[in-house]
Parts: C-alpha cells; structure tokens; sequence
C-alpha cells in the first residue's frame, strides 16, 4: 500500500521522494524559486489569523510535512508516489537537506491547486485556500503541518 510505503520513509527520503514526485509530473523546480516562494510561505505561515484558522501542528518536521503531501498526491497520482518512495527508501536518489530546498515551497508546488500564495498589501502574504470543511482531511493535516514548520514572528 502507498500510504505504508510513505508513512516508512525517514525524513530525508520524504523530501527526496516528494521532490521526486514533482519533478516527474513536470513541476517548476527552480532553486531562486524555491527560495523566494518559501520565504513567502514562512510569513505567511506565521500570521496570526492563519494560525488560527488552520491549527498548526508545532511537532511537524520537514519530512512529516513532505510525507503528508506525498499522500495528498497519492490521492490523483499512487504509482507516481509509490515508485518515487521506493527510489528514495533504497537510496538511489539524491537526498536533500529540507532547510536548503526550502519544504514549504516544495509542499506549495504540491498543492497549488487547492491553495496559492497572494500578497495584500495591507497585510503581507497570506494563504487563499480553495476547501471544503478541510479540519479532518488529509489536505487539512498537511496543511496543519506545514503551519506548524514556522514559528509566529
């Protein structure tokens, strides 16, 4: 099963797989990119009315949040997600230090079309989520973990 599969990587074979899977679906994987993106996903993570809206998991880690997206996109896509998994569990894939690559943006690519990054002005970055009742999804948990990767400013 997929899920068992993701569930079992460390969290360094979690950012190589998720990495993996988005780079096989033809993702932008631009590193100036990346950075900028995460940077944008830091602040807005880190909002007050986010925070409390969505209820971040503070105990999350990098892998935890790229395991929870590589179950999201298990969802649409598990032979992506499964041969990606075993590639990174056997170590034939570069791994990748999760504070360079930057996850959140990674977990961004992953979910673009559930929610996307807009700027206002007033208020800086913030996330627009398109959902449903999320608190018990699977898009809900990664989101939560994704928040909890950042401490409030």
């Amino acid at each position: 099963m997929v899920g068992n599969r993701v569930m079992a990587l460390s969290d360094g074979e979690a950012v190589s797989a998720l990495w993996l899977v988005l780079e096989q679906q033809g993702s932008p994987l631009d590193a100036a990119r990346l950075r900028a993106d995460e940077a944008r996903v830091a602040e807005a993570a880190g909002r007050e009315d986010i925070r409390a809206e969505i209820g971040p998991d503070e105990k999350a880690t990098p892998g935890d949040a790229a395991r929870a997206a590589l179950l999201y996109l298990a969802e649409s896509d598990p032979g992506t997600v499964a041969r990606a998994a075993e590639i990174a569990a056997t170590g034939r894939a570069e791994r990748f230090d999760p504070a360079l690559i930057g996850v959140g943006a990674l977990v961004l690519i992953a979910v673009r079309t559930e929610f996307k990054l807009e700027r206002d002005p007033e208020k800086g970055w913030a996330f627009k989520l398109h959902h449903r009742p999320m608190r018990d999804s699977t898009l809900g948990r990664l989101i939560s973990k994704l928040i909890g990767l950042y401490p409030p400013p």
